[in-house]
């Protein structure tokens, strides 16, 4: 089970620290066309995609640390109840 915590953990950071940097990197970029006067244009496809499967390996990743919490809860009061009982 602590394989499955951690493994999970790891893939949910990744894909937000994918999406919180395409965010900050496009979002600096816009400005900076802003601020040279230039017309600022919408990201990338490929970086709407990405920020977008990076949100969703976050999601995904945090209901299976929810679901994995819930069997954990349950498995040790099974195993508390076995041992009173």
């Amino acid at each position: 089970m602590k394989r499955v915590w951690i493994a999970t953990a790891v893939v949910g950071a990744a894909g937000l620290l994918v999406a919180v940097a395409l965010t900050v990197v496009e979002g600096l970029e816009y400005r900076d066309r802003e601020e040279r006067g230039l017309d600022p244009v919408y990201a990338p496809d490929w970086v709407v995609a990405s920020t977008n499967v990076g949100l969703a390996v976050f999601a995904c990743a945090a209901a299976v640390l929810a679901i994995a919490a819930v069997v954990a809860a349950l498995r040790r009061r099974r195993l508390a109840e076995q041992a009173r009982g």
